[in-house]
């Protein structure tokens, strides 16, 4: 279920990048650290990082945002690269063990690892492109009771955000990974 739902993650994910227009590409993204270009880049960063983790390949070296790729390929780029990551997940075992950037563990882990950035970067770009930001297939849900154990803390999250009200289950996800929504942030549509 753990390659599945990377799987279901990656293709919402290029799904939402095949909708983004350029009009789009320099608007703010929930993560401050982000515009939906760089986002775009940072998503295309992860897929490498998930295909290398697969093949055995070091993920060290792999950029945290791409950059070189052109506004008009950053789509095709990453539907590509899921497609890749695809392939090399399927015959991976999910005992079997794999190093993604944050540490030796099985591919169930490494694959939940993924889905979880995946999802929760999805939800930024579906929020700053006007598109729907619940992931599909349940993924989140499934996503949130093993979400806490497979981020490294004070690397690449801050501390989970509390905040009052109710959220979607992606939004959840986000502020647990330490990022906080609101209802209103929004970029252009």
């Amino acid at each position: 279920m753990a390659q599945q739902d990377y799987f279901d993650a990656l293709a919402w994910a290029t799904r939402l990048m095949t909708a983004v227009r350029p009009r789009h590409l320099d608007a703010r993204t929930p993560c401050e650290d982000f515009d939906v270009r760089s986002l775009m880049g940072h998503l295309i960063g992860t897929a490498h990082r998930g295909l290398a983790t697969a093949r055995h390949l070091p993920t060290r070296e792999i950029p945290h945002v791409i950059t070189d790729v052109p506004d008009a390929e950053l789509a095709a780029t990453y539907g590509a690269l899921s497609t890749s990551i695809r392939e090399a997940w399927s015959p991976l075992a999910g005992a079997d063990e794999v190093v993604p950037p944050w540490g030796p563990c099985t591919a169930s882990e490494a694959a939940r690892g993924f889905t979880v950035e995946t999802v929760t970067r999805g939800g930024d770009l579906a929020v700053a492109t006007g598109q729907p930001s619940d992931a599909p297939n349940d993924i989140a849900d499934r996503c949130l009771p093993f979400a806490d154990a497979v981020i490294p803390r004070g690397v690449s999250y801050d501390a989970p955000v509390v905040v009052a009200g109710a959220f979607s289950t992606t939004e959840q996800l986000a502020h647990l990974l330490g990022h906080k929504r609101t209802r209103t942030a929004r970029g252009s549509r």
